[in-house]
Parts: structure tokens; C-alpha cells; sequence
């Protein structure tokens, strides 16, 4: 698929720049004449497992992404691979030698078209694209959800996730929810087994209580169903165990996702593989599939389309839920920005020092917190995401830093 930007753009209503007088000509005359000078890689090996359905992962490769241009650093974050702690991250960064001596604003239609017209996979276009938008928006002076023209300030609750299949594990993760008070909602991974499955859902419901919108993730596991009428039975139970939505139950076809939905009453189907990538998901979104639609990081590709997507959603009387990509880093507030400017009913993406404490300690500046009541908020606008990170030090805790050029 061959989309030009500026196209897409004019389509969609997205406006990056407009009504520039004054000192902000003198801005965008510096946006343009700043080129992609340095990129540094930092990677960050997380050993906490996570377990799902169709796997196990025993450790994952994450990358922290520095991008300079024009005296500013933008900032992202990559989940690079899993299961190898000897990840060669130059190899995997190479992609980005692609786009050195390019100005921000045509790095960003490169990394968009590779990934439209198949060359790049979402791994690579999407941490580039992040940390591109990033310099966009300090190159401007502009925070970057104000160049996305997203308007909504509100703040947004967090979501905890539990990845265990053995109860007494998820219920030492309840306890850990409670206390940085993520508790209004929470997501347990199921495991296509309909025992397993009810012995977390009921644990968890009895830990958390009647209050907790809980959430479920199947990751497509249920397989062994024959008709839509026994899935929805089993989803039934569950409901009545104490489950108030789930993820991708099974692997099903549209028609399929709308008679589910209808045959389980109250309970919230949440699509989640069917909205991948977003330029797809935008063609072929059918709101009858659903109550909730996952907007999940890593997989989207682009970032205007994922705007335009999550817009569709709410247009259409849905809700939107900011998934994640089991980030530490960087990525967090990136998404958590995204999350609050779309209105979004919560947002997974969240930092989680209990798994890596290496972001924390970096963290200079960042314009989102967690608030008491759980729920993340900009504490202040700041140019761009507004991350500040103290490089020296994530150079020394980082498992290996590569500066590419």
C-alpha cells in the first residue's frame, strides 16, 4: 500500500502545523534545516516471566532508543525480542542508519511509507516513529499530542496485568496492584483451559472485590470449542465467575466476533488482533464486533492512523482501551499521552519498576503520573513527550549501550 503522508493527512483531518507566525516561522525554519544527527541504543534485559497461552517468556529484550537532532533528544522505546539474553542490538538497530541526514519531517514520511509498503516491520517503524514525533514536538516547542490535535485532558485510569497461571503467583501480583493503587482495573491472562481459567478469575474477583472492572486476556487460546454456542457458554461462566470483559477468547471471524457478542449478554468482547495494524484496522472496523476495541502498541505500524483509528472508535459510541507491549521504558508515557488525548476508558501501558527499576532511576522529567486514585495524568505539558533522561546513568545500568552514528 503506497499512502503518502500528506495525503493521509489532508484525509483525516490530522494537522500538524498551522496558523505559524511570528517566532514560530523561525521554529519550522529550524525543523527543517535539523537533521538526524545520533542514535543510541540502550538495551535492557527484563527477567521477570510472563506467561500466556501460547508461551512462556523467561526473559525479554527491551531498547531504549536516543534520537538527536538540532541540539534535542527524542525518545523511544522497542520490546527488541524475548528469551535471548545475548540479543545483538546493533544488528537489530541497523534500520535506523536509514534514516541519518534525513530532516525529522522526512524521516518520518520514510519510516511511514517503509512500513506501508511492507519493507519494515511494526518493530521497527513504530520506535522510530515515537521518538521522531518526540523531536517533532521539541523542534516546534509544542508538546506532540497538540501536533496530533488531541484535545482531551482527562485523566485516565491505569490498568495492572497479571501473567500467571498459578493462582498463589496472581494473587502475590493482586497484592502489588493494590499497592500503587491499580486497582479499578485489572487484567489476569487466561490460558484456554476453562479449570485454570476459573480459579483465577474467581481468586482474583474474591482479592479485588465486586468494584474492580476485571478484564481477561485469552491471546486466541480457547480452541477446542465446536459451534459459537459453546464458546459463548463457556464465556457465560466465566462472566459469572466474575470476568466483566476479555480479549481475542478465540481465533474468529467477523461474523463470528458479532454473534459471540450478542450471545453473551453483559459481558464486553474486546477485539484486539482484528485492529492490527491500524491502516487495516481502519478499513475494516465494524463496531457490532465489540463494546471495547484495542488500540495495542507494537502492532499498529503508524502513528496517524492509530490517532485516526482510536477517533473512529469513539465516533462510533464505543469504547477505546490503550493496550501494551509489556514496556518498562520510555514507550509509557508516549502511549499514556495517546491514551489521555483520545479519551480512552483506560490505559495498559504503564511502568513497572516491580519488573525494572533501570527507567526509574533515569528519569529526570516526565509529563505523566500516576495519581492516588490510580489513574495517569499529565502533570504538565512539556515540549515534545517531555521525557528527560540522565544518559550517563542508563549508559552504566543499561545490559549494553550501542551508539550507532
Amino acid at each position: 500500500m503506497n499512502l503518502k503522508r500528506r495525503n493521509f493527512i489532508g484525509s483525516t483531518g490530522i494537522i500538524l502545523l498551522a496558523g505559524v507566525t511570528g517566532d514560530g516561522w523561525s521554529q519550522v525554519l529550524s525543523e527543517k534545516r535539523s537533521h538526524v544527527t545520533s542514535v543510541t541504543l540502550y538495551l535492557v534485559n527484563v527477567t521477570k516471566a510472563r506467561n500466556f497461552s501460547h508461551s512462556t517468556w523467561e526473559n525479554r529484550q527491551h531498547v531504549f532508543i536516543s534520537l538527536k537532532s538540532g541540539g534535542f533528544t527524542g525518545w523511544a522505546e522497542a520490546l527488541a525480542y524475548k528469551n535471548d539474553l545475548a540479543f545483538d542490538i546493533k544488528k537489530w538497530g541497523s534500520f535506523f542508519n536509514e534514516i541519518k541526514g534525513l530532516t525529522v519531517d522526512k524521516a518520518i514520511d520514510y519510516c511511514s511509507e517503509q512500513f506501508m509498503n511492507n519493507r519494515w516491520q511494526h518493530k521497527m517503524s513504530e520506535p522510530a516513529l515515537m521518538a521522531l514525533y518526540d523531536l517533532k514536538g521539541r523542534l516546534q516547542n509544542k508538546p506532540s499530542i497538540e501536533l496530533f490535535g488531541l484535545d482531551n485532558r482527562a485523566p485516565v485510569p491505569g490498568l495492572f496485568c497479571i501473567l500467571e497461571k498459578d493462582v498463589k503467583q496472581a494473587l502475590i501480583q493482586a497484592e502489588i496492584a493494590k499497592q500503587q493503587n491499580l486497582t479499578s482495573h485489572v487484567k489476569v491472562k487466561l490460558f484456554g483451559n476453562r479449570e485454570v481459567d476459573l480459579d483465577l478469575i474467581i481468586s482474583l474477583r474474591k482479592s479485588f472485590g465486586p468494584t474492580t472492572y476485571l478484564i481477561a486476556d485469552a491471546n486466541r487460546g480457547y480452541k477446542e470449542w465446536k459451534n459459537i454456542d459453546e464458546l459463548a457458554g463457556i464465556m457465560k461462566e466465566l462472566n459469572l465467575a466474575g470476568m466483566d470483559a476479555i480479549e481475542d477468547p478465540a481465533t474468529l471471524t467477523k461474523e463470528q466476533w458479532i454473534e459471540l457478542q450478542k450471545k453473551v449478554g453483559g459481558l464486553d468482547l474486546i477485539p484486539d488482533y482484528p485492529m492490527r495494524p491500524a491502516y487495516k484496522a481502519l478499513k475494516e472496523f465494524t463496531p457490532s464486533t465489540g463494546n471495547v476495541f484495542n488500540i495495542h502498541p507494537d502492532t499498529m505500524g503508524t502513528f496517524l492512523e492509530t490517532i485516526s483509528l482510536g477517533k473512529t472508535i469513539k465516533k462510533n459510541d464505543k469504547r477505546l482501551m490503550i493496550g501494551d507491549s509489556s514496556f518498562v521504558g520510555p514507550a509509557c508515557t508516549f502511549w499514556q499521552q495517546l491514551a489521555i488525548g483520545l479519551g480512552a476508558s483506560w490505559v495498559e501501558a504503564l511502568e513497572k519498576p516491580q519488573e525494572s527499576d533501570v527507567f526509574h532511576h533515569c528519569v529526570k522529567r516526565k509529563s505523566t503520573v500516576l495519581n492516588s486514585l490510580g489513574k495517569v495524568e499529565i502533570k504538565k505539558m512539556y515540549p515534545g513527550f517531555g521525557l528527560e533522561m540522565d544518559e550517563d546513568r542508563l549508559e552504566k545500568l543499561a545490559d549494553k549501550t550501542v551508539h550507532l552514528y
